[in-house]
């Protein structure tokens, strides 16, 4: 996959953001809300310095910028593991395995 540019990337990061968020509130389990919130905290912090580039640098490529290099990923990674056996609705699962996997390539 080519790199993003920030333009995408914020456009990613929002659609993660929200479903990350709907995720939360579906979940009963006490350890995937708190990754969750871990994962939407990094997001929304990333989103934070996203809106403060100019509209007219959005073509340039994208690099994190909040967290210290694959801290994203690693967070990704472990909230993977924890949904391993978590029941969640099938609309949540069928889009959160994409941009799970699609992040993972994002925020490495």
């Amino acid at each position: 996959m080519s790199k993003k540019t920030i333009g995408e990337a914020t456009s990613f990061i929002e659609e993660l953001l929200a479903l990350m968020e709907d995720m939360y509130w579906e979940t009963n389990a006490v350890d995937v809300k708190d990754q969750c919130f871990n994962v939407i905290r990094l997001l929304q912090n990333e989103m934070t310095e996203l809106t403060k580039i100019s509209v007219q640098d959005h073509d340039y490529e994208y690099e994190v910028i909040v967290c210290k290099p694959g801290q994203m990923k690693a967070s990704i990674d472990e909230l993977e593991d924890i949904l391993a056996g978590e029941v969640l609705r099938q609309r949540t699962r069928e889009h959160l395995v994409p941009l799970l996997e699609t992040a993972k390539i994002v925020f490495a």
